[in-house]
Formats: structure tokens, sequence, C-alpha cells
């Protein structure tokens, strides 16, 4: 049975490593232009097929990848003008691989199913380095069956969980990137407050990355020498858990907390 051509839109800091993956494994890759040119032509040595709109990277995919930076752009690749949604053929899987709500998943299957076309909610997680060495966990929501038919390309990617129904993979992407992130302002606040009582930070760092304090962020990620400001991923992905939070009227104070621990003062 032949492979599936895979459609990827998205070729940013970790689409691109997972695109040249594909290549490299003897995938067929269509891709457009996105916002930057720069990785498509990268990619082209490896035999990545440029078109020009999203629009034409559905027509000629079996399997249509999108990690873009949120839900609009993901709405504006797929449903947008020029969008690759509407030149699916019947039988097409689209991806989801941005970190995005899981309703707008659920509502996106909806109308695909109408095309006959099925939908994996299935962001991922692992940095760009996963991204690069194929290390990445891939967080599938959606039919079992559905993930089956994607499973040559994703091992490629990374290793594939199976977490539910569509939506549920954003669920998962959603709470894990809250508990990471949380678990690093509550690190920079303690490490100001062990400062501030005079210990070495460098010091404080070893013991408690052999202590019952330990975590991936504090083994994983270097830390600024005093609290910052989240950047705007962060910002998105802690403001989705609270939209989630929200819509189903579950408490989230500590999640709250985190997102505002890091934002800008007035």
């Amino acid at each position: 049975m032949p492979r599936p051509t895979i459609g990827f839109i998205g070729l940013g800091a970790m689409g691109e490593p997972m695109a040249a993956r594909l290549l490299d494994a003897g995938f067929r890759v269509v891709s457009s232009v996105n916002r930057s040119r720069d990785a498509i032509e990268r990619l082209a040595p490896k035999g990545i097929e440029e078109h020009g709109t999203p629009r034409a990277v559905g027509e000629n995919a079996d399997i249509l990848m999108t990690i873009v930076w949120d839900e609009e752009q993901t709405d504006r690749v797929l449903r947008g003008e020029g969008g690759s949604l509407g030149t699916l053929r019947a039988g097409a899987v689209v991806v989801v691989m941005s970190t995005v709500s899981p309703v707008y998943c659920q509502q996106l299957a909806g109308e695909a199913a109408a095309r006959g076309v099925d939908v994996i909610d299935c962001p991922v997680s692992g940095l760009v380095a996963g991204a690069r060495e194929g290390t990445l966990t891939l967080m599938a929501g959606g039919d079992a069956a559905t993930i089956e038919r994607c499973r040559e390309a994703f091992d490629v990617l990374g290793t594939t969980m199976h977490c539910g129904g569509v939506g549920a993979g954003q669920a998962m992407k959603i709470g894990n990137n809250a508990i990471a992130l949380g678990t690093w302002a509550l690190v920079q606040e303690v490490r100001e407050v062990v400062g501030a009582h005079g210990m070495d930070l460098a010091r404080f760092m070893e013991i408690l990355n052999v202590s019952t304090g330990r975590s991936f962020v504090s083994k994983n990620f270097p830390m600024p020498p005093r609290r910052v400001t989240w950047p705007a991923m962060p910002v998105k992905d802690l403001s989705l858990c609270l939209d989630v939070a929200r819509e189903f009227d579950v408490e989230a104070p500590l999640v709250k907390a985190s997102l505002d621990s890091g934002r800008p003062e007035d």
C-alpha cells in the first residue's frame, strides 16, 4: 500500500524539523509558505514540494498536518480564503498539532465529517530538540482507527499517546503545559526567597535536583537570575487552560496565579 502524501503547514521552529524528518523517512511532503520562505527553501533540497496556498496543499494531501501559532492561524489555513479544508478529498485526515481549544477541534471535526474528512487533534510535547530527534510525545485525540491510519508518519516524529476522543489531545497538552509553567513560576519565586536569604542559587538548584522538589522543569531549564514576565506562548497556553476551566465551571486558582505571576507590571 503506498504511503500517504503529507500536507504540512507551519514550518516554524517545531514544524521545520518535523517536516525534515518526514522527508528523510521517504514521505512525499507538500507545503505552502505560512509566514516566511526561509524554512521551505531550506527543505527544498530534501524534496519538499511547494504549493501556492493551503488550498493547493489540501488538494494534494492524504494527511494534512498543521502546526501554526494559534487558533486564529489554524482557522485561516483550514477555513479561510485559500484554506485547505474545502479541497481535501473524502477519506483525508486533518491533524491539528498546534495548541488550541478542545472545543475548536470538536467543532472542526463536525464540519469536516460532513465532507468525509476525519480530524485528529494531536499537539506535541518535547521542545525543538524532540522535533529534531523524533522523540516528541504526540497527544492524540480522535478515533483510534483514524490515528492508526497516521501511525507510520507519527512514528517518525515520536511516540503517539491516544488520549480519548477529539479534543482530548488538546486537554492533555493544555494540562501538561499549565503544570510545567506553574512549576516554572514556583521555582522562580522560591529562588527569589532563598536568594534573599543569601543562599547561592546555583547551589540551591544543585541540591534541589537531588531532592524531593526536583522536577522536569528544574532539571532541564536554566533559570534567570530574577523573575521574568511571560512571553506570548505561556500566556496563550495558560489562558487556554483557564478558558476550559471556565467553560466547565471548574475552579483553577493556581493556574490563574501562575498566569498572573508572569504578567508585566502596569
